[in-house]
């Protein structure tokens, strides 16, 4: 059976969509093919469930000197692939159906469209019925396997970082040989709610290295704020590194997807507010303390590992005290060192 699974959204919902491609390559003994975007094919690079990649490209995300009509051009060339590939299933990865990725299904000719909602049109072969059920997204995205048979529940996220990759950014940052606990502070987020201020973020550095001998790895969006395409956090970081230059902080520019999956993996704890890094985080499986603005907080927590969550009052994650971010830092500590412990008991 040709499977095409289209998911053309943000980086953080491709990864939450890895569990569903993994369960559909094992259960049905096949590749699965993706219809992703640019911004976000480099997530599923070396997946070994992945075969075949077509590229949407979305017209703002187009590289400078790149013309509208080549966009327009290439998805074309995508349209053309996608019918000659003759697909016995697209399957829309959306928590409800939509129109965009509905429309690509339509023009890949597939001969069945999976989709979920209440409301899916005709063209939707098998409906699946929404739910009152809080389900993590990975949840959710696993029950459009049903009508394929598949009866396995979703793994873990899946992330592949080369040994190349690790040994890159090691080198670019000088990563310290001591052994030392490596805990890493993610500082970017899209949304103002989401923001945890510059200002907490160096009150928790220092009280983390007070409590032992550590290194502190500091992410975040590379770019200027007032960027309209890609806002950055360049300023935000800048101001971080100098008060906490006496500290053992190793700024972490980097410049790709892959990039800050390589240097997550180099942690063995991470402090991240909720969007695309916080599943980088738990896809490379380290331990996370998330911080949520968001209302539906429960659709979007880490998966697969362990993590202690916060939610900010008013659904606002600038909220939330350093001291509660401190306590769950270390519980969450305490309890991997505990599973740790039973695991090789």
């Amino acid at each position: 059976m040709k499977v095409l699974i289209i998911r053309r959204d943000n980086i953080g919902d491709l990864i939450l969509t890895t569990p569903l491609i993994s369960t559909i390559a094992k259960d049905m003994n096949c590749k699965v093919d993706l219809l992703v975007n640019t911004y976000n094919q480099s997530i599923i690079e070396n997946n070994p469930h992945v075969g075949k990649v077509f590229l949407y490209s979305k017209l703002h995300h187009r590289s400078k000197g790149t013309s509208s009509l080549k966009v327009l051009f290439q998805r074309l060339k995508t349209i053309i692939d996608l019918r000659r590939a003759k697909y016995d299933v697209a399957i829309i990865a959306k928590e409800h159906w939509d129109k965009r990725p509905l429309q690509w299904a339509k023009l890949a000719g597939a001969k069945r469209i999976i989709a979920i909602g209440n409301d899916c049109p005709d063209i939707v072969t098998d409906a699946i019925p929404e739910t009152q059920e809080q389900l993590h997204l990975v949840n959710l995205l696993n029950r459009l396997t049903g009508p394929l048979g598949c009866t396995s529940k979703p793994g873990p996220l899946e992330l592949y970082v080369t040994p190349q990759e690790l040994a890159d950014i090691k080198e670019k940052i000088e990563f310290p040989q001591d052994n030392l606990p490596v805990y890493g502070l993610q500082i970017s987020s899209r949304r103002e709610e989401q923001q945890w201020q510059k200002e907490k973020f160096v009150e928790l550095a220092h009280k983390l290295a007070a409590i032992q001998a550590c290194h502190i790895m500091l992410f975040w969006s590379p770019g200027k704020s007032d960027n309209k395409l890609h806002p950055g956090d360049d300023d935000k970081a800048d101001f971080i590194s100098a008060q906490c230059a006496d500290l053992p902080i190793i700024p972490v520019r980097t410049n790709s997807v892959r990039e800050l999956m390589a240097g997550m993996s180099l942690c063995d704890q991470i402090v991240t507010s909720d969007g695309g890094a916080l599943h980088i985080a738990a896809g490379v499986r380290k331990p996370v303390v998330a911080l949520f603005g968001n209302k539906a907080a429960w659709l979007w927590t880490p998966w697969g590992v362990p993590y202690e969550m916060l939610q900010g009052k008013d659904y606002d994650a600038r909220n939330i005290s350093v001291d509660d971010v401190f306590t769950r830092f270390v519980s969450l500590q305490e309890q991997v060192r505990k599973n740790t412990a039973m695991d090789e008991a």
